[in-house]
């Protein structure tokens, strides 16, 4: 069985440009030296006006099954990034839990967000400094039954989510919902290696000069500016490294 990296990336997706062509380009290389499968969701489960494609990538196991895949372990990965040629193979870090990389940026952002959820776990405590970032997730089969709870979860609170990530709170849309979810299971939270996700690279100042990305992380995610920046940047990121990606078979 194969490990395997899901992306979701819907046609005509307001939030998706050009930028998808350098976050595959670098993505399918690195899959295919390690023997992983690339899936990318690109056809709708519910009408993403509505239903966000950050939500309904949580039917991952489902959609693995359907189309016949055998896997063991599954990456969600978001399509704004990229990953090192030379990136090891996380699959063989985890363990088989659920594994994410700490999100500690906007204190602000995170703090409010935490707590305007917290109305629906009262009981499950944790602050900005645990939190995680749901643009690079690993987890394993077993935790297919945790997944269909996320997926249940959010068509029984709909209304109030949208209404949450549209009007009132505005701080993201199944990040927070999943860092209270996992944390009030009886699944582990692992957490990797920030290098497997770089995100705010812009404030790390490492989107060029002296100390580019690819010297000090693994996987990079073009994030928290705005979104019009990134084909550019991760095409003049692309132009650079391109020529590391030919690799022998």
């Amino acid at each position: 069985m194969k490990n395997v990296v899901f992306m979701t990336c819907m046609d005509g997706a307001p939030d998706i440009l050009d930028y998808k062509e350098w976050c595959y380009k670098s993505w399918k290389p690195w899959c295919d030296k390690h023997g992983i499968e690339l899936f990318v969701l690109s056809d709708e489960i519910r009408d993403k006006t509505i239903m966000k494609p950050t939500w309904q990538r949580w039917h991952v196991h489902e959609i693995l099954e359907a189309n016949e895949i055998e896997y063991d372990q599954v990456a969600l990965v978001d399509v704004d990034t990229m990953i090192h040629w030379n990136a090891p193979n996380f699959f063989e870090l985890t363990d088989g839990e659920f594994c994410a990389v700490k999100d500690k940026f906007n204190i602000e952002w995170t703090h409010n967000s935490i707590t305007g959820y917290q109305d629906y776990w009262p009981d499950v405590q944790f602050d900005w400094t645990s939190y995680f970032n749901c643009g690079f997730i690993v987890m394993s089969k077993k935790h297919k039954d945790w997944c269909k709870g996320v997926t249940e979860f959010y068509y029984k609170n709909e209304d109030e989510l949208r209404r949450r990530q549209h009007e009132t709170l505005k701080k993201g849309s199944d990040q927070t919902p999943i860092n209270y979810m996992i944390r009030d299971s009886e699944h582990e939270l692992k957490y990797l290696d920030e290098r497997f996700n770089l995100s705010q690279l812009h404030l790390r100042g490492v989107l060029g000069g002296l100390c580019p990305m690819w010297k000090v992380g693994w996987v990079w995610h073009f994030n928290g500016f705005e979104k019009t920046q990134r084909n550019n940047l991760m095409k003049q990121v692309w132009e650079q490294i391109k020529g590391n990606y030919e690799f022998k078979k």
